[in-house]
């Protein structure tokens, strides 16, 4: 409420103060639908009064009335031609608040995360009081967001170390890895070598290869024999970025291991260790994503192509969109141009797409948003509705702002179409509608989003 009443005053100090003053009074008082009539019956003889608007829109949020402000939202940012940061910063924020004090755990810590991502100061003291919170995970995120700003939380960061719910062990190692790194050294390597969780083991040990810890060398490669893929690709990654020990056989290991994570990570460990010899006859591998990848650490585009051209013959569609999706940075926008015009008319819709983001980002930008277009009366259609309004094409922003509105998709669907306004850089007037949504996932997510966008 502190913050409503914050930008209320600062309505009223404004030039149109006296005809926003009727709608701010009853709005004040609890009467949000006689609030909207004030502001209604004042737009109607001074539509350009951002005052009003601004009520219009907080009126029609305070009754829940998602279509409401999306009218009024999309009205008024017609009139300004542009959007209103403060307003949909301070909504955004509002509903954030709300979030961190509902029952909902994951509410309060997707609430927490964008508090913390978006650097919302005023809501700082709100997220510290979650770290006394009974569910390990909303603590472990509220310490994590306060680390170094409040003195308990460094404490609290250390407990959900302990913590018996893995998550909240995940969440705690990747702040106090960010925010702490080489201090916390000796709690990383114990749940990197001993947590029974592989998403723990796997956080840690990706941290110990972020900060370069060298006496974590022989507990990594102990990592390399794990049953979980993830773990053992962390662990290759992580001898790589350290950089020492024999790491030919490291390599060696990685490149036998079954999984094309851990492949891949091995030749991240031949390229540390300068062995182009053995990076250049793994550019002819019978995988061709690892002899692409291979060729590309020596710079040998000619190998890469062959390689790539295997790739996008392949009968996995994955593969073929991998091919798509390395093109560029392997073997150059042109000759990643002649790949993507072939890929574009592949059967899978995933193919095409990835073909068409090499034609966006390579130079034919008309092709590309052509598939996109065409994409958007399939099961591919909110991808292609991100790619579209990213560059700038308006039915890629109108589908966007259909899809985070429709009742008829589920809660995670929507909250989805809300994420993918970030890749398009824009807010729509059904994004803003979705802080209305009856749905608290997908009202977090949209208010996640407009205050990423508005400060930017």
């Amino acid at each position: 409420m502190r913050l409503v009443a914050v930008c209320l005053i600062s309505i009223l100090a404004g030039g149109c103060a006296n005809r926003a003053k009727q709608s701010v009074s009853l709005y004040e008082a609890g009467d949000y639908a006689g609030a909207a009539r004030s502001a209604d019956e004042g737009l109607a003889s001074h539509p350009g009064d951002n005052g009003l608007w601004q009520m219009r829109v907080r009126a029609a949020l305070a009754l829940g009335d998602a279509d409401g402000v999306a009218r009024s939202y999309g009205t008024y940012r017609g009139h300004r031609d542009d959007d209103d940061a403060d307003l949909l910063r301070d909504l955004a924020i509002a509903t954030l608040g709300q979030a961190l004090a509902s029952p909902s755990v994951k509410l309060k810590i997707a609430a927490i995360e964008a508090v913390a991502t978006a650097e919302i100061q005023v809501l700082a003291d709100q997220v510290a009081e979650r770290m006394g919170d009974d569910d390990d995970r909303v603590a472990a995120a509220a310490a994590v967001a306060v680390l170094r700003g409040y003195p308990q939380a460094p404490q609290v960061a250390s407990q959900m170390l302990r913590s018996e719910d893995p998550e909240a062990r995940r969440m705690a190692i990747e702040g106090v890895g960010k925010k702490i790194g080489a201090l916390a050294v000796i709690d990383l390597q114990k749940l990197a070598g001993n947590d029974p969780d592989p998403r723990v083991r796997r956080a840690a040990i990706r941290w110990l290869g972020q900060i370069k810890d060298k006496e974590a060398v022989d507990l990594l490669v102990r990592q390399m024999r794990h049953p979980d893929e993830s773990v053992r690709a962390a662990a290759a990654t992580a001898l790589a970025r350290i950089g020492i020990g024999d790491l030919a056989g490291f390599a060696r290991k990685a490149l036998a291991d079954r999984a094309l994570a851990v492949r891949l990570a091995g030749i991240e460990l031949l390229v540390v260790g300068k062995r182009t010899d053995e990076l250049v006859k793994l550019a002819e591998d019978a995988d061709p994503l690892v002899a692409a990848e291979a060729a590309f650490a020596v710079n040998r585009t000619d190998l890469a192509a062959k390689a790539l051209e295997r790739a996008a013959s392949a009968e996995g569609w994955s593969i073929r969109a991998g091919a798509a999706n390395m093109a560029v940075r392997a073997i150059g926008k042109s000759a990643a141009l002649v790949l993507a015009r072939r890929l574009v008319t592949d059967q899978e819709p995933g193919v095409r797409l990835a073909a068409a983001r090499v034609l966006a980002s390579a130079g034919d930008r008309a092709a590309a948003i052509a598939v996109f277009a065409e994409a958007l009366g399939t099961d591919s259609a909110l991808g292609a509705a991100a790619d579209l309004a990213g560059l700038g094409d308006e039915r890629g922003l109108k589908a966007l702002d259909a899809m985070v509105r429709d009742q008829k998709q589920t809660p995670d669907q929507r909250a989805a179409a809300a994420a993918a306004h970030r890749s398009a850089h824009r807010i729509t007037a059904g994004l803003v509608a979705a802080l209305a949504d009856p749905n608290g996932v997908v009202r977090v997510e949209a208010a996640t989003v407009i205050v990423m966008l508005a400060k930017s």
